[in-house]
């Protein structure tokens, strides 16, 4: 189950409640932000904010249309286009375990998130593409971000628990058993992506390691704050997911 969380920003235990929600499936939605500095006083209240290349000083990332930036190899999220569902800094040796994003402002249309849960895409595959699945576990099967990046496999095992690292742009490339079989990877990402369209106001936090992220294409003057981190100490949120319990999350 998915939950929803009206917040108070100025309340020190909101996101206590927000982090609490992400025990079952990594998942949370939440309202009740009203501009940049509470969005910053929810996120200190879970994570300790990590700094990616594209973030300001305070480590937020504003992600519109930045024109000829969509360009550069792993910037498709700075355009318009339909962005493909993945794991955010594939290509770190760690990527942050958490991410945050933000409505500022509504696209004319289009630009609904859509999300792919690790843990169905794990269950699915084991069932209509076992062989699959097999490559996407075998050590060194993927190098992710070229040649300074990181060698691994899309799902990992990690303390008892199951982590996923993904993408499928031009930063990303396979062993030749998981390409040949990349249509049929396309075909399942497809039939398992759940739009979430984010009105003005509202958000979502998800656990890095289980769920892939995305959008449509858009028209319009969309504007998303986005925040990567990791858990605070005090909050327990679980990465990846546990393959046993690898069912389908409603959304």
């Amino acid at each position: 189950m998915i939950y929803h969380v009206r917040v108070d920003p100025h309340d020190s235990q909101a996101g206590t409640r927000l982090a609490a929600a992400l025990q079952g499936v990594g998942l949370a939605t939440f309202e009740g932000v009203t501009d940049r500095a509470s969005l910053l006083r929810l996120a200190g209240q879970v994570m300790h904010v990590w700094h990616h290349r594209d973030s300001e000083p305070d480590g937020v990332t504003a992600i519109g249309d930045r024109g000829e930036l969509a360009r550069r190899p792993g910037s498709a999220g700075f355009g318009r286009d339909e962005l493909t569902v993945h794991t955010e800094s594939s290509a770190e040796d760690q990527p942050p375990r958490l991410m945050l994003l933000f409505c500022a402002r509504g696209a004319a249309s289009g630009g609904e998130c859509r999300l792919v849960d690790g843990a169905r895409l794990h269950h699915e595959m084991a069932l209509r593409d076992p062989e699959l699945l097999n490559a996407l576990c075998a050590p060194r099967s993927v190098l992710f971000g070229g040649a300074a990046g990181h060698l691994g496999s899309v799902f990992t095992k990690h303390d008892g628990r199951t982590v996923v690292r993904f993408r499928l742009d031009d930063l990303a490339r396979f062993s030749p058993q998981i390409t040949r079989r990349l249509a049929s990877l396309r075909a399942i990402l497809h039939d398992l992506e759940t739009p979430v369209p984010l009105r003005p106001g509202h958000g979502y936090l998800l656990c890095n390691t289980r769920w892939l992220h995305g959008r449509a294409a858009f028209t319009g003057e969309r504007l998303m704050y986005r925040l990567l981190g990791n858990p605070l100490p005090t909050v327990e949120i679980p990465a990846g997911f546990a393959t046993s319990l690898a069912e389908p999350a409603t959304v």
